[in-house]
């Protein structure tokens, strides 16, 4: 692990283990809802855009994002229950969206609107002794791995913001 992976790791697992599911919820939703912000009113063009080969468009980075958020909301879910989740496939791999713009902000906003009904399902005790291991981050408890959501959330709206302030970015419609 690196430098700067162990220091995540520490922030997470501090955060996490410091704070109950309901004083998380808060920050957590406030990176999904920075989300939205920067997607509402996309066309089409401006989703599938992109500056550089090399570089996610933003269609990819929800289509991404949606498919983490359902698998990580399914970790913590199980690890704040007492069982070791399987934590194959919380990256997903680059891969194009499998929507359009419209049905990806909708998926974006509905992941928001779960992770509230999950966090409400969560136990109110600690829930925080099991960990399951994250490809980067090592182990992890549910309430880092519940944080993990918002910094991967804050890390993908850095990636949406620099394709919109691309010169090259189309204008909207």
């Amino acid at each position: 692990m690196t430098p700067e992976q162990k220091r995540i790791q520490n922030y997470l697992m501090g955060q996490g283990s410091k704070y109950s599911f309901d004083e998380l919820w808060p920050r957590a939703v406030s990176a999904r809802l920075q989300m939205i912000d920067e997607i509402q009113g996309l066309t089409q063009e401006q989703a599938d855009f992109s500056f550089d080969k090399d570089e996610w468009t933003i269609a990819e980075v929800l289509h991404h994002v949606i498919a983490s958020t359902a698998r990580v909301t399914e970790v913590v879910e199980l690890l704040a229950n007492g069982k070791i989740p399987d934590t194959e496939g919380v990256e997903p791999p680059r891969e194009p969206a499998d929507a359009g713009i419209n049905i990806l902000i909708e998926k974006i906003t509905e992941g928001a609107i779960n992770w509230a009904v999950m966090t409400s399902r969560l136990p109110k005790g600690s829930g925080k002794s099991l960990t399951s291991s994250h490809s980067f981050f090592g182990e992890l408890n549910s309430g880092a791995w519940y944080m993990f959501q918002r910094v991967h959330d804050l890390d993908h709206v850095g990636q949406i913001t620099a394709c919109k302030q691309h010169p090259e970015y189309p204008d909207g419609v």
